[in-house]
């Protein structure tokens, strides 16, 4: 039997409606890195993942959306990164596209986005009807204490470093943003201090 995957990583396809007919010769396609990297964080602490790297395949909406299907995922995050710093606000066109499809579709994983763009605008991308959940920064850790969660508004109200949507009066969705996580513990800048002290001194006088 499939093992039941927690987290599916999507790679967006945007560059036929970046790009249009030059799409076909000119528009690079990059390895997903932070995908990547976010998948083997979350294999190690025993999590199962998989990443649809829609930019590689060149899928389409409906192929992409057959392969969420088959593989019913808990929580689908959009790694909306690049390698060119405006390129996780250009992936956004077909991160978009792919969600609100989802949504239409009426999968019940709840789908969160990361990225550059993301850790920018955070409101602003939390506003989307087919965004639920955002990770700020890189949003490593927040992305592990999701996966531990069941979740639902009562477990993400109490999760550092995420945005989500919170119910209002009337059912209407409150987009908020939930604390930073901290980034050191005290036990953590006594290390630094001894091991690093003139690393230590930059990083207190940091705001």
């Amino acid at each position: 039997m499939a093992k039941k995957i927690d987290v599916l990583f999507v790679n967006p396809d945007s560059s036929v409606k970046a790009y249009q007919g030059l799409a076909a010769v000119f528009s690079a396609i990059e390895p997903p890195t932070w995908s990547l990297l976010l998948a083997e964080s979350c294999r190690s602490k025993g999590y199962e993942v998989a990443i649809l790297d829609c930019d590689a395949e060149r899928l389409t909406i409906e192929q992409s959306l057959r392969r969420i299907e088959e593989l019913k995922p808990r929580l689908i995050v959009f790694a909306v990164y690049g390698q060119n710093p405006n390129s996780g606000t250009t992936s956004m066109i077909g991160a978009l596209s792919l969600a609100k499809a989802i949504k239409e579709y009426s999968s019940d994983a709840p789908i969160c986005f990361v990225g550059s763009h993301t850790s920018a605008l955070p409101m602003e991308v939390l506003g989307y009807d087919c965004v639920d959940i955002v990770l700020l920064n890189e949003g490593v850790y927040a992305l592990h204490n999701l996966l531990k969660s069941n979740l639902k508004e009562g477990d993400l109200s109490s999760i550092n470093g995420i945005g989500f949507k919170k119910s209002g009066p009337g059912g209407f969705k409150i987009p908020t943003l939930n604390a930073p996580r901290v980034l050191f513990r005290k036990i953590e800048w006594i290390l630094i201090y001894l091991a690093m002290p003139g690393i230590y001194c930059h990083l207190r006088k940091s705001p």
